[in-house]
C-alpha cells in the first residue's frame, strides 16, 4: 500500500462515518496527531508511516486526535465520530511510525550518518512537542522488518523522490548485497540441466538480480547527490576509481579507516587513519603507531605496551627530556618491565633447538635478539617524585580502560 492509497482508503473510511465533508487534507493531519505530532508537516519531517505492525504503534492518542479534530473545524460530535472512526482503520491496518533517525541506525554504520539537516531547517517541525516515548510504543526496529512494511518501503522511496541523497543511500542500504553470480544461470541457458540444489540457486540469482540493481542505482544517486559514505561505497563495491575520487573531495561523515585505504597520497592516509584511532581504533591507532608517528606510539604506550613504551622513552632521551624518559621508566616498572636492564640474548639458529636460548654444548650457529638496556639522565629527588606521580595517573588510566 502506498501513502496515497492509505490516506483514500482513510478518507472514505471518515467520510463514510462522519455525516459531513471531510477534507482529505485533514486525513494527515489527523494520522500526525494519532502518533503525536501537531502537523503532517512536522511529523513528515522526523517520521515515515509503516503498516503490517512494523515500527511503532500509538499510545492514548484520543485525547490528542480530538484535540486536532476541534482544531480543524469539526464539532464536537463530529470529532468523536471522526477519531474513533480514524483510530479504528489505525488498528486495523496496523499502522505505525518510524523515525528517520531509527532507520539511519538500523541501516547505515555510525561512521556513514550525520543528523539529517531537514530536522533543523523544517519551519513546521514542532519541538517543544511531548518526548516521543510518551506518544507511541517503542519497538526495536531490524532490517528484516522493515522489509516487511510496503507502506515504509514506499516512505522510503517517496523520501529519496524528494531529491533527498540520504534518502536514496538509506534505500542502497536496504537492498545492499554482493554482485550474484550468473555462471549457473547462464549454463541453464546454454541447454545444462541443473539438479535441485543447482535450481534453487538459479532462482536466488534471479531474485537477487534486480535487489543488486536496485543497490547499484540508489547508491549511485545518493554518490552523486553529495553523500561521502555512499561515494566511498561505490567506489570500493563497484571498483570505481571516479567515486573514490569524488569522495575524498566531498565533505561529510565516512568511514575514516575506509578512507584511509583508499587514500591517493601517504599524508592523506595519515590523517584519515589518525581520525579513525580518536574515534577508538585500535587497528588503525596501531597501523599509525607502525608509521612512526608520534602520537599514536605514545598512545600505546600509555595503554600499557612495553614495546611502545621503549620507544617512547628513547625518543624522551634523544630529546633531552629526563622528566618524560624517567616517566616511562616508572611506567614499565608497574608493568613489570625494566628499561635500563638489557634483554639481549643469543639463540639457536636452526636445528632442532631453533629458537631456543642459546647452549654452548651444542654449539652450532646463532643469533641475537632484545633490546640494550637505556641509559637514563640524571634526575633530581623531586623531578623523579613528579614523574612517578605522572606514571601513576597514566597507570591508573589503563587499568580503568582495560
Amino acid at each position: 500500500m502506498t501513502l496515497k492509497e492509505l490516506a483514500y482508503a482513510a478518507h472514505a473510511a471518515l467520510q463514510d462515518r462522519a455525516g459531513c465533508v471531510i477534507k482529505r487534507s485533514h486525513v494527515h493531519e489527523l494520522l500526525a496527531a494519532t502518533f503525536g505530532s501537531r502537523s503532517w508537516a512536522s511529523f513528515h519531517a522526523r517520521f515515515l508511516l509503516a503498516d503490517a505492525g512494523v515500527g511503532n504503534v500509538p499510545v492514548d492518542a484520543l485525547p490528542k486526535v480530538t484535540g486536532r479534530a476541534l482544531q480543524l473545524g469539526y464539532d464536537q460530535r463530529t470529532a468523536i465520530s471522526v477519531v474513533h472512526t480514524l483510530l479504528e482503520f489505525v488498528e486495523t491496518h496496523r499502522l505505525s511510525c518510524v523515525s528517520r533517525a531509527e532507520l539511519q541506525a538500523v541501516l547505515l554504520p555510525p561512521a556513514q550518518y550525520a543528523k539529517d539537516d531537514q530536522e533543523d531547517e523544517d519551519e513546521d517541525a514542532d519541538w517543544h512537542e511531548d518526548p516521543p516515548s510518551a506518544d507511541f510504543a517503542a519497538a526495536r526496529l531490524t532490517r528484516e522488518l522493515i522489509e516487511k512494511s510496503p507502506l515504509l518501503i514506499h516512505g522510503l522511496k517517496q523520501y529519496a523522490d524528494e531529491s533527498d541523497p540520504q534518502g536514496h543511500f538509506l534505500l542502497a542500504a536496504l537492498y545492499r548485497c554482493k554482485r550474484p553470480n550468473p555462471y549457473l544461470h547462464e549454463e541453464s541457458l546454454k541447454g545444462r540441466v541443473l539438479n535441485a540444489v543447482e535450481q534453487g540457486w538459479v532462482a536466488e540469482y534471479l531474485r537477487q538480480v534486480p535487489r543488486h540493481r536496485l543497490y547499484e542505482f540508489h547508491l549511485k544517486e545518493a554518490a552523486l547527490g553529495g553523500v561521502r559514505a555512499a561515494a566511498l561505497e561505490y567506489g570500493m563495491s563497484f571498483d570505481s576509481s571516479e567515486f573514490l575520487a569524488l569522495a575524498e573531495r566531498l565533505e561529510g561523515a565516512v568511514d575514516a579507516r575506509q578512507m584511509a585505504q583508499i587514500a591517493s597520497t601517504p599524508n592523506a592516509r595519515g590523517q584519515w587513519l589518525r581520525e579513525a584511532a580518536q574515534k577508538g581504533d585500535e587497528a588503525a591507532l596501531e597501523d599509525l603507531a607502525a608509521q612512526g608517528d608520534d602520537w599514536a606510539e605514545e598512545q600505546l604506550a600509555q595503554r600499557g605496551d612495553v614495546y611502545w613504551i621503549r620507544r617512547a622513552a628513547e625518543r624522551a632521551i634523544e630529546n633531552r627530556e629526563a622528566g618524560r624518559a624517567w616517566m616511562w621508566q616508572h611506567l614499565a616498572l608497574k608493568f613489570g618491565a625494566d628499561l635500563t636492564k638489557s634483554t639481549m640474548r643469543a639463540y639457536h639458529d636452526g636445528g632442532s633447538h631453533n629458537g631456543e636460548f642459546y647452549d654452548s654444548d651444542f654449539g652450532g650457529p646463532l643469533f641475537v635478539d632484545g633490546d640494550e638496556g637505556l641509559l637514563l639522565p640524571p634526575l633530581s629527588r623531586a623531578d623523579q617524585s613528579a614523574a612517578k606521580g605522572k606514571a601513576q595517573t597514566i597507570f591508573a588510566m589503563a587499568k580503568q580502560r582495560g
